[in-house]
Parts: C-alpha cells; structure tokens; sequence
C-alpha cells in the first residue's frame, strides 16, 4: 500500500448541488466507510468549505480527504475509483484530485540564494 513518492494524501474537491446534499452525504460516506474497511490504515474524511456551510447556499464545495501512515498509493485509488463509479450521474459535479505530499526536512526545497 506504500506510495512510492513518500508518505503521499489525496484531497479530492467538488460541487454539491443543495438540493442533492443529504444523498451525495449518504453515498460519499458509505463509499469511504468500506474504503477504510478493506482498506485498513486508511482514514477518509468528509469536509465543506467554511464559507459556504449555510443550509440555503445553492452550491457547497465539498472534499474528500484519504490518508495513511505509509502514503495513499495506487490500490487505494483503484479501490476508491471503483467505489464512486457507482454515484448516481449528477449526484456531485466533477472531481478533481490533487496529491500532497508533507514537507520535511528530507524533502523541503533547498532555499537559493540571490545576488
């Protein structure tokens, strides 16, 4: 399950329709409380952008966190791929992930500097 690229999270963001919030919420999380189940070590969350948490907002911007202690690599996801395929079409607007990396003492950029 390790990353090859270190200790690596995925956030993944999107637009949630208001009038389809409480079955997105329902399906969101059944898929990564069976990520976590067969994928043990792994810890999914489930966040709204702060800004836009009021109930009659036509939109939320919501993101899907994954991490694990050895980095999400790429069984998890194919596991998690496989799991939100399953989303009814235009439950959620599109996906977009990105891949984090923490910064180190090992993996920090070497400051430069200019004359």
């Amino acid at each position: 399950m390790p990353s090859p690229a270190g200790p690596r999270a995925l956030f993944i963001y999107y637009r949630v329709p208001q009038a389809h919030r409480a079955d997105a919420f329902e399906a969101i999380t059944t898929a990564q409380q069976t990520l976590m189940r067969r994928l043990p070590g792994v810890q999914a969350r489930l966040w709204c952008r702060s800004d836009e948490q009021a109930t009659d907002a036509l939109e939320q911007t919501w993101m899907e966190v994954y991490e694990h202690p050895e980095g999400v690599g790429a069984l998890c996801e194919q596991v998690l791929r496989e799991l939100l395929q399953a989303l009814p079409a235009g439950l959620i607007g599109s996906r977009h992930t990105e891949a984090f990396v923490p910064l180190g003492a090992a993996t920090a950029p070497v400051p430069t500097s200019e004359a």
